[in-house]
């Protein structure tokens, strides 16, 4: 069985500028503080990040963010971070951030169905307002509908709370979040750990994402605080 376990550094060398991200977490519980610290340092530019928010200047997406490493920004909802208004409204060109809004449910849907190989979802979320600019509506039923595209990354970076050898990830609570999700919707997915395992340790009914999924292992992050 191939060796999963790299350093945060050997876990985001592959990717490079221009590169596509999914970002686990929910106002950075259960984003992989490590692995982000970990692409900070390495500094790839214009990346395009999916994830539920921003995060803090200090704490999960926004820590990109504040690195300059950004230069795209998908997420539901960005008002805890004030970074990215002051962005997306600079006129430093270089400094600018385009942020694209998705309803929450909406970005949940799409990244599933990225995973799950579906052509798209239909919804009624943002019908008849400018959520539904430039996309198509399907009646249903008598009910309108935006069709919403799938939604996928090159790589997604995920948070574990017990990680065994093979990849097989348990979530404590409400870190697991978007986590699953994108383990399915991205082609190179790294999990960082607060504690690897061995392998099959974990009881099988609470694996939350399969180790199948997974293309490399980091150990050290650290149980999630709120302040």
């Amino acid at each position: 069985m191939r060796d999963k376990i790299l350093t945060p550094d050997q876990a985001v060398a592959p990717i490079g500028d221009g590169a596509s991200i999914m970002v686990g977490g929910f106002m950075a519980c259960g984003s992989p503080e490590g692995l982000i610290d970990a692409l900070v340092r390495k500094g790839p530019k214009n990346l395009t990040v999916i994830g539920n928010d921003a995060g803090f200047s200090y704490r999960g997406i926004g820590k990109l963010i504040h690195a300059g490493l950004v230069k795209t920004l998908i997420a539901s909802h960005v008002g805890l971070n004030p970074e990215v208004a002051q962005r997306m409204n600079t006129d430093v060109e270089e400094d600018k951030l385009e942020c694209i809004l998705v309803p929450q449910g909406t970005l949940a849907e799409r990244i599933r169905a990225a995973g799950f190989g579906l052509g798209g979802i239909l919804t009624p979320t943002g019908v008849g307002t400018i959520v539904a600019e430039g996309k198509q509506v399907l009646n249903v039923g008598g009910r309108d509908y935006l069709l919403e595209e799938p939604l996928k990354a090159d790589f997604a970076l995920l948070r574990g709370n017990k990680v065994d050898k093979f990849g097989n990830i348990w979530f404590h609570s409400t870190t697991v979040n978007f986590n699953p999700l994108m383990a399915f919707a991205a082609e190179h997915v790294v999990v960082g750990a607060v504690e690897i395992v061995e392998t099959g340790t974990i009881d099988s009914n609470s694996v939350h994402v399969s180790g199948v999924l997974v293309d490399s292992i980091v150990g050290g992050e650290k149980p999630w605080q709120i302040a």
